[in-house]
């Protein structure tokens, strides 16, 4: 019980503060080394004699030994005699200084069931002294430990790396403070290889090459360093693969943009490129030794032209700058039903210099729509909206208008969705999703294309200058729909609708439906009415 009036000892104080609580938690920032410093300080004046003008000084044999014999009295109070060491260290000597930061090193050669917690406080004194001393302990030293702790509390939010503590050993920078020994003992206790391993095998999986990348930057030089090449063998899988990775890491940090989180699985093909050298022949990229997944039957060298794959990464990061809009064309254009080759990379590069994440909807929708297994109404309306894109922006009808012959499949979509319209009217059936709308606007939309069909014959174009326009085609619908089939002013009607499949000899397409001749026959129970065309 403290006499009333007399200020506590410095070790009552010290142990009234959040010292060890912050110690433990692992927490340097809120450790209160400051107020250890001032308790530390009051001692010295206290201590000093009460003759003397100048007191002890700090950084003294005087004040050595004084923290030498006060040191003593809390030794065995795990987490404050720690403390007061980092209290206290900037008034002593180095040798002294370094002398108390040692003496917190446990013995690893017979570790009891306290090794661990000791260990921690060890480590986090010698990151703290970075702020209490500077002198004491080097920034190799520091980096160190701050690693070996990650390692030891496992607390971190990534996958602790050990490359600045493997680089102090193998450059014989923290032999006292960090030796082999300890530290082969920690790795060991807190099986690191085999989590380093399951931790690799995870990413590379995934294709997280950033984090990867965390885990294994600098590997190559800290290899040629003797003291640390044993250990890096011994810890790290496929080490040599690992050691001659030399990726990006701009482009591999953009990588982990949550845009690309939906596609990640699609484009594995493009970032295995970037990835490490899989092949054994320790390249700095895959992209170096193989063309990866992109091997083309026909000519198996094709894509082992490095620019090629170059420019395919560049679109990917383009791509990524636009929208996911943009991404999923390039899924499109060369990762889904239609490879990679030398005509669909121009056809990237040219839609991506647009700039636009909205055309590359469009395109992406127009590339998907060569599916025969895709609805007719979805194939139409992808033909229906890239028409006018392609007649407003010249630099892209070459790549994806005459390159996937568009002419061809917009002439073989009308013809199909014409035959399907008529079949739909001779049975008196609604016609689906619209599908006369869709076939006026291909038609409107492939007379303003004049790049596209200015050879076309007069014949082919006069089809479709001669379609009805929507209101009359709704109206013949609407008057077939709720009409009398015995009236014979229906005609007029079938005669608009007929407007839209009537074809002549000279048809649309080589796949064109012959519909000419053919009466249709509108039935109901009661009655026919046929009109022939």
């Amino acid at each position: 019980m403290p006499v009333l009036g007399r200020r506590p000892s410095w070790q009552q104080q010290l142990r009234q503060t959040k010292a060890k609580e912050w110690l433990f938690a692992g927490q340097p920032d809120k450790f209160p080394l400051a107020e250890l410093q001032n308790i530390a300080d009051r001692l010295l004046r206290d201590k000093s004699p009460v003759l003397s003008r100048r007191g002890i000084p700090g950084r003294s044999h005087e004040c050595d030994v004084l923290w030498a014999n006060e040191l003593v009295t809390v030794r065995g109070e795990l987490g404050i005699h720690e403390s007061a060491i980092l209290g206290c260290l900037h008034l002593l000597t180095y040798p002294q200084a370094r002398g108390q930061i040692l003496s917190l090193r446990p013995d690893h050669t017979f570790p009891d069931v306290f090794f661990e917690r000791r260990l921690d406080a060890y480590l986090q004194c010698v990151v703290l002294s970075r702020r209490a001393n500077p002198d004491v302990c080097s920034e190799d030293e520091v980096a160190a430990a701050e690693e070996l702790l990650g390692v030891l509390k496992g607390s971190s939010k990534d996958f602790p790396s050990i490359l600045r503590l493997l680089k102090a050993i193998g450059e014989g920078k923290c032999h006292d403070l960090l030796p082999v020994a300890l530290v082969k003992k920690v790795l060991k206790r807190t099986h690191y290889q085999e989590n380093l391993t399951r931790e690799l095998n995870s990413l590379r999986r995934a294709r997280r090459w950033f984090d990867a990348y965390k885990l294994v930057c600098g590997l190559r030089d800290v290899a040629r360093l003797p003291k640390a090449d044993q250990m890096l063998r011994d810890l790290f899988p496929d080490y040599p693969m690992w050691a001659a990775w030399r990726p990006d890491p701009v482009r591999i940090l953009s990588w982990e943009s949550p845009k690309l989180i939906p596609y990640r699985d699609q484009l594995a093909p493009i970032l295995d490129l970037e990835g490490p050298d899989t092949t054994g022949q320790q390249r700095g990229t895959l992209r170096m030794s193989s063309p990866g997944a992109f091997v083309s039957p026909g000519d198996p060298t094709l894509f082992m032209d490095g620019d090629i794959l170059d420019r395919l990464l560049r679109v990917l990061d383009s791509s990524l700058l636009i929208g996911p809009a943009t991404i999923d064309m390039l899924l499109a254009v060369c990762l889904e039903d239609l490879p990679l080759s030398t005509t669909s990379l121009p056809q990237l590069e040219a839609a991506i210099a647009s700039s636009s994440d909205s055309l590359s909807a469009i395109l992406a929708a127009y590339v998907r729509s060569s599916s025969l297994t895709m609805p007719l109404t979805v194939r139409l309306q992808a033909v229906v909206s890239v028409l006018p894109l392609l007649t407003e922006r010249p630099n892209l009808q070459d790549c994806f208008g005459f390159a996937l012959n568009l002419g061809h499949r917009a002439a073989t979509l009308l013809s199909e969705a014409q035959h399907d319209f008529r079949t739909c009217v001779a049975a008196g059936t609604p016609s689906p999703d619209n599908i006369s709308s869709l076939i006026l606007s291909l038609g409107r939309e492939l007379l303003n294309a004049e790049w596209l069909c200015a050879d076309w014959p007069f014949s082919r174009l006069a089809i479709l200058q001669s379609f009805p326009t929507e209101a009359e085609v709704l109206l013949a619908l609407n008057a077939i729909a709720s009409g009398d089939l015995d009236d014979p002013s229906l005609a007029g009607h079938v005669e608009v609708l007929a407007r839209i499949w009537r074809t002549d000899a000279v048809s649309l397409s080589e796949d064109a439906v012959e519909l000419d001749g053919d009466p249709v026959t509108l039935s109901s129970p009661q009655t026919a009415f046929e009109v022939h065309l």
